[in-house]
């Protein structure tokens, strides 16, 4: 939808197991086609918008549609293995740059989509050994077109960091929903008082979980420091709680109101 409105691509073609007219009423592309071969064989540039497993299954099975010439982009949430697929399928000629725009919702289909939604995102991309440079020229214009802040790291640079600012948040808000609803049924009238604080912290818990699955098992190492780094918080926070010790508390609402001023605008 950014991308029609800003008028950098003369067509946006759709490529779906199912036909798209939903998509093609709201704006998001200007048709479609129902065989990969056929939209990807005609395709400039080809984003691609699944599931991060199912984007890399898509390597062996479409790449060598991919015309000489053309770049090849995603949206998936983790980078380092889908970076690697798409780097031994693609044909020669070809290019592929990893792309994580990072902007979204919780709830799923174009009917949620708003040509907004990207505009001032963190748009990252990471260039594979494949990359030339006018490949991530022509990506990062694409990004800027449509709102975002292009950052170009590396993909395990990617990984690691994104497993701390985005796939741990969705642990904790999975956790905490998880946690309240077994709390509900032990005693009962707990979601009844729940308020904004509640409200926006498990806002994400409504993700899909298709889609985290995925991302939790494609990016495992990097979950697992950044729930160890928010496990020892969590300790401390306990451990002064437990002792009563108000300046240790404080220290770490400190820390975290520090966190906090810290965030882009």
């Amino acid at each position: 939808m950014a991308w029609r409105r800003a008028g950098v691509a003369a067509e946006v073609v759709g490529i779906g197991r199912q036909p798209l007219d939903e998509a093609v009423r709201l704006g998001a592309i200007d048709r479609y086609v129902t065989d990969p071969a056929e939209g990807i064989a005609q395709a400039d540039v080809l984003v691609l918008c699944a599931p991060v497993t199912t984007i890399i299954e898509q390597a062996r099975r479409f790449a060598r549609y991919v015309k000489p010439g053309a770049v090849v982009t995603d949206v998936g949430s983790t980078k380092l293995e889908i970076v690697w697929a798409w780097e031994e399928y693609l044909p020669a000629g070809a290019s592929f740059v990893g792309g994580h725009p990072m902007f979204g919702r919780e709830v799923t289909g174009v009917q949620n989509a708003t040509p907004d939604l990207p505009k001032g995102c963190r748009w990252v991309l990471t260039p594979g050994r494949r990359d030339t440079p006018e490949a991530l020229a022509r990506i990062a214009a694409l990004a800027e077109a449509a709102g975002g802040a292009v950052r170009v790291m590396s993909p395990v640079e990617h990984d690691d960091r994104v497993a701390v600012i985005s796939h741990l948040p969705q642990v904790v808000a999975t956790a905490l929903a998880a946690a309240a609803l077994q709390c509900e049924n032990e005693m009962g009238g707990v979601l009844d008082l729940a308020a904004g604080g509640f409200r926006d912290t498990t806002r994400i818990a409504g993700s899909s979980a298709e889609i985290w699955t995925d991302i939790f098992l494609t990016n495992g190492g990097g979950v697992r420091a950044a729930l160890a780094s928010f496990r020892e918080s969590l300790d401390a926070l306990e451990a002064a709680v437990a002792d009563g010790d108000a300046e240790a508390i404080a220290a770490i609402f400190a820390r975290a109101n520090e966190a906090r001023r810290r965030l882009p605008t």
